[in-house]
């Protein structure tokens, strides 16, 4: 059976090719998990899979994504990029750009990116970019793009679903004081994300990456990286590279790039 939101988004759409075919789910595990057994199995670019709620909801790092039912959107979809592999993170580039400007559409202006994959608002994070990437070659087969955003969850469920990491997130519910339309929402995203998509192909990675810069809130900002291997490197955020990786100038005046990391503005 179909439900309620995915019947109105249906009607909301206005793409050509993404969120054309959805697979909805009332529970699932994962949405990513779902659509790279689809991409696998020969699915088209713009396939899209969408969950009310998700068991085993994928954060970055190997982290878990808090999705409690009926409240947020919890969404992947599939891109067949005519890429070199190392150029994937753009991706993820692309989809924080279309993110910021779906939220922005509800009303909420005070949005800014942080890298590599986080939306936020007033400097809590509001949703967040999961990209994995299957290759062939060194070439991109696919890329699953999966995307949380926090839409109508309350202080009160926020604090009981997050616990102590609960003062660093928010909900588009809570600064725009009422509900936001789950499936408009969804609509509007998808069709950010085609126009993105469409703008990266025929325009470049620059174009993404310059609009990205203008909506990161690190930018020219001392920060401080923790690396996967434990380091912690601190030093002026300058800016990203070709690959999207993070440009870190350092006290010493040398620059390093990170390709993977939590920062922190300090």
């Amino acid at each position: 059976m179909t439900s309620p939101m995915m019947r109105k988004l249906n009607g909301l759409l206005k793409t050509e090719t993404f969120g054309k075919v959805i697979h909805y789910f009332d529970e699932t595990g994962s949405t990513n998990t779902v659509l790279s057994r689809l991409a696998q199995s020969g699915a088209s670019e713009g396939t899209t899979v969408i969950a009310d709620t998700q068991t085993s909801g994928k954060g970055r790092l190997g982290r878990k994504w808090v999705s409690p039912p009926g409240v947020n959107l919890y969404i992947s979809v599939l891109f067949r990029p005519s890429l070199p592999a190392w150029e994937s993170p753009l991706l993820t580039l692309l989809a924080s750009v279309a993110v910021t400007e779906t939220i922005r559409k509800t009303g909420i202006r005070n949005t800014s990116i942080k890298w590599p994959n986080d939306v936020q608002i007033e400097g809590k994070k509001a949703a967040g970019v999961l990209t994995e990437m299957e290759p062939r070659g060194d070439r991109v087969d696919y890329i699953v793009l999966g995307i949380g955003v926090n839409i109508n969850m309350t202080r009160e469920q926020i604090k009981r679903q997050l616990g102590e990491t609960a003062k660093f997130a928010t909900s588009l519910k809570e600064n725009l004081g009422g509900d936001v339309d789950r499936a408009k929402f969804a609509g509007d995203l998808l069709l950010e994300l085609e126009t993105w998509y469409e703008t990266f192909n025929r325009r470049g990675k620059s174009s993404i990456m310059k609009e990205w810069t203008e909506r990161w809130g690190g930018y020219n900002k001392r920060v401080r990286v923790s690396t996967e291997d434990g380091k912690v490197i601190e030093g002026t955020a300058t800016g990203i590279d070709g690959e999207g990786h993070l440009l870190l100038k350092k006290d010493d005046g040398s620059t390093v790039g990170i390709i993977t990391g939590d920062v922190t503005v300090i």
